[in-house]
Parts: C-alpha cells; structure tokens; sequence
C-alpha cells in the first residue's frame, strides 16, 4: 500500500547515535564545576533519566540541582546555570543531522509526505531543536519531555500521528532500534523500519529490537527512496 507519512527517531536516526563517550566527559565537566564526585555525578544522572524524559524538569539546571542533593552536595543557582552552559553545548554538538539526513527529507518533503519526529529526551533537547537544520522539515514533534511518556509506549505514537492527521497503516516508522520503538510501533500497527547504525559507542549496544528484526531495513538514509519505490 501507498505511504502518507514517515515518523522518524531522532538519536541514532537523524543524528547521530547518543554519544557515549562525549556524554561522559560533559556530564564530568559538570561535576567538576559543580565540586560533585564525578562518580556519583554520573551515577544520580543516570538514576534521573526516567524523571528527564517525562519531563519531570524544568530545566537541565533543575535536574543538575538534584543530582548536586543526592550526592550530599549544593550548588548555587550561578553555578547551576554554568554548568547547564557546559551540557547544553554538549547537546548542540550531538544534534548535527547524521549523513544524508537534509538531503532525505528534503527529497520525503518534496514527495508530500507527513514528517514528523518522535524521541525520548530531557527538556534540553526541544529547547535547542529550534537550532537543527533538522527542524524545519517537521510538522510535528513529539518530544517525550514534552508528551510525558516515552517509547516504546503507544501515547507517543499516537500523538505524533493524530498531529499529522495519519492512520497507522499508511505511516512508516524509521529508528536504529533504541528503547524497543520498532516493536513499539508494530504494535500501533505503523510499519515499522530499521536503520542499521555503529552502536559501538552507545550506552545501549544490545537491542533486543535489533538483534531479532525480521522486518524490513536500510544501511542508510538514502534506502529510504528505494524502499519507497
């Protein structure tokens, strides 16, 4: 059957994969100018990412305030904004649009497809989107910070999809595989792709999503044309 619209992942998709190895050294920086254990800086934001991306805060400055309370420590609100500075660089860096992602949607838009964005992230993320060459191809952006609920739950796909006016079945779904979307999205009857990707600096390299897909994948972005074809 013909497609209407495409609803995209955003890490590892249309960006790179969430950097392992860069997040650490930002979210280290932090500690370090917060006067946090590095250690338990990066153990506190881990243990936070539920609350992050249901939008359980305000700010990155926010949840930085309570990482600095769960390690004993205080942080004044001028060194909170400082190091909110420090990760929202971080975040800027890891939005540049991955290889042949421009050059995609301007070719899906051109086509008249439906495009809309759906990911799990902090508030830092829709708050910096604005920024992206990326956005400007989207009529929809369903930010789990923004939604309150994250993938593979089917709210956020239903609310991507009742923005953009698309049944399930005339809609794709293209990710790399992260937080069980793919069969997240199966389950809401979109027909769900895999981008193959390096997950060899991802905090999440085994998929469960991956490692089982049966269904159709591309190596690339560019396959999306062939595979709409």
């Amino acid at each position: 059957m013909g497609y209407e619209g495409i609803l995209f992942d955003l890490f590892g998709t249309l960006v790179p994969p969430f950097p392992m190895d860069a997040h650490r050294e930002a979210i280290g920086a932090c500690a370090r100018h917060l006067g946090i254990d590095e250690a338990a800086c990066h153990r506190e934001w881990g243990e936070t990412y539920g609350a992050r991306s249901r939008g359980g805060f305000a700010s990155i400055a926010e949840n930085l305030g309570v990482v600095a309370q769960n390690t004993g420590s205080t942080a004044s609100p001028e060194s909170l904004s400082e190091a909110e500075a420090i990760y929202h660089r971080f975040t800027r860096a890891s939005l540049m649009p991955a290889a042949g992602a421009i050059e995609t949607l301007q070719w899906l838009r051109a086509a008249g497809f439906r495009l809309g964005l759906v990911t799990n992230c902090a508030i830092d993320v829709p708050l910096l989107w604005p920024e992206s060459p990326l956005s400007e191809y989207f009529s929809c952006c369903a930010f789990s910070c923004r939604v309150g609920v994250p993938k593979p739950a089917a709210a956020i796909y239903q609310y991507a999809l009742a923005a953009l006016d698309l049944r399930p079945e005339e809609t794709l779904y293209v990710g790399d595989g992260s937080d069980g979307e793919l069969s997240g999205a199966a389950r809401c009857r979109l027909r769900p792709v895999l981008l193959r990707v390096d997950l060899s600096n991802a905090y999440d390299a085994a998929r469960e999503d991956v490692e089982n897909w049966a269904g159709p994948s591309i190596d690339d972005l560019g396959g999306l044309r062939e595979l709409l074809r």
